[in-house]
């Protein structure tokens, strides 16, 4: 296989051949935005409906401040010269129907997305907005054409709709054959901008070691500035992350880089720690009146989130914000590649990363060697073709953060909030903690695995056969964060499932060597019997997730009913109780 051919690889993925002609769109938005777990987002994101829907995704992300509108077309015939341009235009109906405010009168299937998005807005947790057209076919100008139109009309209803929403940056993407290339070589090739530099300099110095040589100096943050917004995500090829976005709170260190490089641009090289940067080359020049650095590629292995948040803000306002740059070569592969490495181990950085180096994740690394048929890397990255050959039994860190937390009675955390999880310490020691063990995050991951397999089944049943459960079914399942708020209603009711008190739910396992493709199979039964009674759990989604004590009384009821139906479905809750550890 050609490395460099996002087609290629994307052939290879078999995971996702269950979505069908969504499955160029999932690989796109997974290359993208570095997702660990693409089923979890899919099963939250994707549109279900059928035929021609104008908008088969969703993505909406709290966290980063970004939302994604997205439309696909996959060709069986490649050597096709475009896309068809009326498949991009389509995306004017999607962004009308998403941003116009009148969800009474859109289709059912879109109302959950529309809700999800206006509510993001309205609460100013976003700064992004990207809209995709996703194709296999080579990017063209009548393609280009129509996405400027449609950026147009959402600006207009942003405009109209959410002027105090605080996006800053509205964009249109084609994402064709050479896009997913590009983003796709980003993951696997150390440097991805590999065009000529010359910039000016007042100073600087050499240094060098053991197959290494760097020339650090200052630069002017407009610079930087320049630099990002002519080359974005390409940038940051050879660093674990990109940009990760900023969200106006005090905690949130994007936010406080873009404070201080506006409000207090003198102190801005002294407060910041800088960059750092790989080249293929550099070489310093001294001209008659000034000094000059040429320099062949560069990619950003530690500064990323530096980068991004002087990239974001309007250049007028950087004032005269300088920072300090480390230009780094070497044409050693091993040095490049330990350059990488520990220039992103010692960031100190948010989110899960963060915690790559806890206790508690090394700790629980190796209680997972010994469960079979699972993988748990404990936040620790792996390499750019892990992520394209993605180990079949890997449990994301991210998911097992959002399972834990739905599963201990916080969905709306699991679903609204889960980077708060890696940043707040109290947060994370609810879900992390001494009592947290490898086989209780198998007995609560494949609960939500269960869950989204369920949906799946679901979707895959022709509209004209199902029946008028599963139509009701279906329509929880399209609510936004429908499977977390089901995964701690489940989780609720174990009791009624084991027949016997629980004391403590962080004991909750299933036996030693039990495998994750069996945990799940073993829950499936009581999903479905569960889900009969997802109709009490309307109203904590119809406040988006947000009220907890919503949330709270809605699984009261919901275990009531469950408890209330024991006895029918006894010879299920045996069976699932007979699976159980019952040595704990």
């Amino acid at each position: 296989m050609n490395t460099l051919s996002s087609l290629a690889a994307l052939s290879e993925r078999s995971d996702l051949d269950k979505y069908g002609n969504n499955k160029l769109l999932l690989f796109a938005l997974e290359i993208a935005l570095s997702i660990d777990d693409i089923d979890t987002v899919a099963a939250n994101s994707l549109t279900d409906r059928p035929g021609d829907k104008k908008c088969d995704l969703l993505y909406v992300d709290r966290d980063t401040g970004k939302a994604i509108i997205a439309q696909s077309y996959f060709s069986s015939d490649i050597s096709k010269k475009e896309a068809p341009s009326n498949k991009a235009s389509d995306l004017n109906t999607a962004v009308s129907w998403l941003l116009g405010k009148n969800i009474p009168a859109m289709p059912d299937f879109l109302k959950p997305a529309a809700q999800e998005l206006d509510s993001a807005l309205s609460d100013g947790a976003l700064n992004t907005l990207e809209i995709w057209y996703v194709h296999n076919l080579l990017e063209s100008p009548n393609v280009q054409k129509e996405l400027s139109i449609v950026k147009k009309t959402a600006e207009s209803y942003i405009k109209k709709n959410y002027s105090e929403a605080g996006i800053e940056d509205i964009r249109t993407i084609e994402v064709g054959k050479n896009i997913l290339d590009e983003w796709f070589k980003s993951i696997l090739a150390p440097i991805n901008v590999s065009d000529r530099l010359e910039i000016p300099i007042t100073g600087g110095f050499q240094t060098s070691g053991d197959g290494w040589e760097a020339f650090t100096t200052s630069l002017s943050a407009k610079w930087l500035h320049e630099l990002y917004n002519k080359y974005g995500m390409k940038l940051f090829s050879a660093n674990v992350r990109a940009y990760l976005g900023s969200r106006k709170s005090d905690k949130n260190i994007n936010y406080n880089i873009k404070e201080t490089a506006q409000h207090n641009p003198g102190r801005f090289w002294a407060y910041n720690n800088g960059i750092t940067a790989l080249v293929n080359n550099w070489e310093k020049i001294k001209s008659k009146k000034a000094y000059m650095l040429i320099i062949d590629g560069i990619s950003i292995v530690n500064g990323a989130q530096t980068t991004g948040a002087i990239g974001s803000i309007e250049i007028g306002k950087l004032g005269d914000a300088n920072i300090l740059v480390r230009f780094v070569k070497s044409y050693n592969k091993t040095v490049v590649e330990d350059i990488v490495r520990y220039n992103n181990m010692q960031n100190k950085i948010e989110a899960s990363d963060f915690r790559s180096n806890d206790k508690i994740q090394e700790r629980l690394r190796n209680e997972f060697h010994k469960i079979p048929d699972a993988e748990y890397m404990g936040c620790k990255r792996g390499s750019g073709e892990d992520k394209i050959k993605r180990p079949p039994n890997l449990i994301p860190s991210n998911t097992v953060a959002q399972c834990l937390a739905a599963f201990h009675q916080e969905p709306n955390i699991a679903y609204n909030e889960k980077g708060k999880i890696w940043e707040s310490d109290d947060i994370y020691s609810r879900f992390f903690n001494l009592k947290t063990t490898a086989r209780h995050i198998i007995f609560c991951y494949s609960l939500l695995k269960a869950i989204e397999e369920i949906k799946f089944e679901l979707l895959n049943i022709p509209e004209e056969q199902r029946t008028e459960l599963q139509r009701q079914q279906i329509a929880f399942y399209r609510q936004r964060g429908s499977t977390f708020v089901l995964c701690a209603a489940i989780a609720k009711c174990c009791e009624i499932f084991l027949s016997r008190a629980i004391v403590d739910s962080f004991e909750l396992i299933f036996p030693e060597n039990i495998t994750l493709s069996q945990a799940i199979e073993s829950w499936k039964p009581i999903v479905r019997i569960c889900l009969a009674f997802s109709r009490y759990l309307e109203d904590s989604l119809k406040a988006s997730l947000k009220t907890h004590s919503t949330i709270k009384a809605d699984i009261e009821k919901f275990t009531s009913f469950i408890e209330a139906t024991k006895g029918s479905n006894s010879s299920s809750f045996n069976e699932f109780s007979s699976r159980y550890d019952n040595s704990v």
